[in-house]
């Protein structure tokens, strides 16, 4: 996803950033979308829109909708000539084999016909049997079986291309019952070895109006999807780049902790947030910042470092990481193994 351009670029940054936009992405923009992005005027976007057709490199098409005006780069005549060589190959099979643990098994046996299918594209067909070489692994513990959900998943990726409102079934573990939803399926997100759908909820019936514009569903508890013929028009832009502690995404809030010398080697090698404030600690430790949306994800995560991580802040949540050691140190008290 392009992320907004930085307000003091200059016009040439602002045009190359356009151009590369449309030439690239493939995908349908409306002027406030590119005013919005490029961070400057429509009528700007309309001078610079000029320039690039003047060049006569790339062909743009523009048309109205309604009272929007929509733009994109004409798809020329004649397809361009693929070159590709073997690192690019070798890329894509570790980005296969880095995901390849969450996909089922048809849609795992795609992903590879179809990189054999591109490894013939080679300019050098010499280099096929190195550029199919694996280079990379994934470990991943507690790996969801998606073996059953390849139809649902095939479905989803039909409705978001079609950009169709589906009636999902979905058995959440708070819910005694399964419970129905009218969603719009945005795209699929990877965290912890699962797949969850982003969606809007969306209204029953009639004309389509988002409910609630951050839904998350985990696929594996999905029971049914079914497209149906209403339709929902894409985000007006992309997504945000910012990256917040948390795959839930609740209020925004700022979290302090101090991790032992133990553990602040992995600490500081990650970014937890963009805002995140790293401080080194006279023991060899870190006091840890940053931004989360989940609370219940920074009491887990607090958690999982056990006695190397001390949450200061926010005060609820260090009452609420008490209250759950207390409770587990009763757990294990006395010897009652065996």
């Amino acid at each position: 996803m392009p992320e907004k351009l930085n307000p003091h670029a200059s016009p040439a940054a602002k045009m190359l950033n356009l151009y590369g936009l449309l030439l690239f992405s493939g995908r349908q923009y409306s002027l406030p979308q590119l005013a919005k992005m490029l961070r400057c005027s429509k009528q700007t976007v309309l001078r610079m829109l000029e320039q690039i057709e003047m060049s006569r490199t790339v062909m743009v098409e523009s048309w109205r909708e309604g009272r929007r005006k929509w733009i994109r780069v004409k798809t020329p005549p004649v397809p361009p000539r693929v070159c590709l060589d073997a690192r690019a190959i070798q890329l894509l099979l570790l980005c296969r084999d880095f995901v390849c643990h969450l996909l089922p098994p048809e849609l795992r046996e795609e992903v590879d016909q179809t990189i054999a299918r591109t490894a013939t594209l080679l300019s050098d067909p010499a280099t096929k049997p190195q550029a199919l070489t694996p280079l990379g692994q994934a470990y991943a513990r507690g790996v969801v079986d998606y073996s059953a959900h390849q139809e649902l998943v095939n479905t989803l990726l039909q409705a978001m291309t079609e950009r169709r409102i589906c009636r999902v079934r979905y058995h959440s573990p708070r819910q005694p019952e399964p419970r129905e939803y009218a969603v719009a399926p945005l795209f699929f997100l990877s965290h912890y070895s699962s797949l969850y759908v982003r969606c809007w909820r969306m209204t029953e019936d009639g004309p389509p109006e988002i409910v609630y514009d951050n839904m998350l569903l985990a696929v594996q508890r999905l029971l049914a999807v079914t497209p149906t013929e209403r339709t929902f028009s894409p985000p007006e832009l992309p997504p945000e780049s910012s990256h917040r502690f948390g795959l839930m995404q609740g209020d925004p809030f700022r979290v302090r902790l101090k991790v032992s010398p133990a553990v602040a080697a992995y600490v500081r090698e990650r970014c937890w947030s963009d805002d995140q404030s790293l401080t080194p600690q006279p023991d060899g430790g870190l006091l840890v910042e940053f931004t989360a949306t989940s609370r219940p994800e920074v009491v887990s995560w607090v958690l999982s470092f056990g006695p190397e991580a001390e949450l200061l802040a926010p005060a609820d949540l260090r009452a609420e990481v008490a209250d759950l050691t207390r409770r587990m140190a009763a757990k294990y008290a006395g010897d009652r193994a065996g």
